[in-house]
């Protein structure tokens, strides 16, 4: 009863009732209908990538209770799917569909996740079990269309990026720049030692995205964060930046995303962020790092 209710709730997602064509089976072995089809709309190819809105429904292991549980939703998540159009379990089906088809499958957990994934079914799933999907593909994109579509989010990304750096250094004082383009303010100035590449530094930080949003810090004089200067330990922006500093010095650092994370972005760094870090200088801990004569 629990799993007619599920399934019936994600057919009703997809506008459709249980009613209609008899599921049929690939060469493969999956089980598949076509709930809705345009021959007319564009055809899914080779090398494509496909947006669609998908549930995959599941069965909890008998520990678990063995009902049934949903897996995939993006409903739920409130995005669709971005997937390549022949991946490696699901392309038998994939590739039948045009743009604005839905379709139901089911396909063994253990093959989806080994073949799919590269791991085992999870263990909350019951073993041998099957993973029932619901699609619909809201999309297609070829491998050119998706450059473009990078391109122009890129393009978008680096404007809204430089408009916001542009607002916030315009609310600073004394802001100086390099040539490399890294800015920078000091805030509370030392007559301290600066470093040099090679030496070892101790220091306070707090990093801010370009909204406020905190994404590290390190307050704490007891355990600072200490690197080598000039020996890529950290991003260029701070290389830099550190060795215009005296000991003692406190400063600003308004860092371009080409001397910070850059394109890729990491973590809670979106791509092409330019990144604001509150610094301090708390020590030089060491001298430089002399080079040693090649022979010795």
């Amino acid at each position: 009863m629990r799993k007619l209710v599920v399934v019936m709730a994600a057919l009703a997602m997809f506008g459709v009732s249980s009613c209609g064509k008899k599921m049929q089976t690939t060469e493969n072995g999956i089980n598949y209908r076509i709930i809705q089809s345009s021959d007319t709309a564009r055809l899914i190819t080779k090398g494509d990538l496909m947006m669609i809105q998908m549930i995959g429904l599941g069965q909890l292991a008998d520990s678990l209770g063995g009902k049934d549980t949903t897996i995939f939703d993006s409903y739920k998540v409130g995005k669709a799917y971005y997937i390549p159009a022949d991946e490696t379990t699901l392309k038998d089906v994939f590739m039948m569909l045009h743009k604005g088809d839905s379709a139901e499958f089911e396909v063994s957990a253990d093959t989806l996740f080994m073949k799919s994934f590269g791991q085992l079914t999870p263990g909350f799933l019951k073993k041998n079990s099957n993973i029932h999907f619901y699609v619909k593909v809201e999309n297609i994109y070829s491998q050119s269309e998706l450059e473009v579509m990078k391109a122009e989010e890129r393009a978008k990304s680096i404007m809204k990026d430089s408009v916001e750096a542009a607002a916030y250094i315009a609310n600073l004082t004394n802001v100086q720049t390099t040539t490399s383009g890294l800015k920078y303010v000091i805030t509370k100035p030392s007559k301290g030692a600066q470093p040099k590449a090679g030496q070892e530094v101790s220091m306070l930080y707090r990093g801010l995205l370009l909204n406020g949003t905190k994404f590290d810090e390190n307050q704490d004089e007891a355990n600072p964060f200490k690197f080598t200067v000039g020996m890529r330990q950290v991003i260029p922006g701070w290389d830099e930046g550190v060795m215009l500093l005296h000991e003692g010095e406190e400063a600003k650092f308004i860092i371009p995303a080409r001397l910070a994370y850059g394109e890729q972005g990491g973590g809670p760094i979106p791509p092409n962020s330019t990144l604001i870090f509150d610094v301090k200088l708390l020590k030089i801990n060491t001298a430089p790092k002399t080079p040693t004569a090649k022979g010795n």
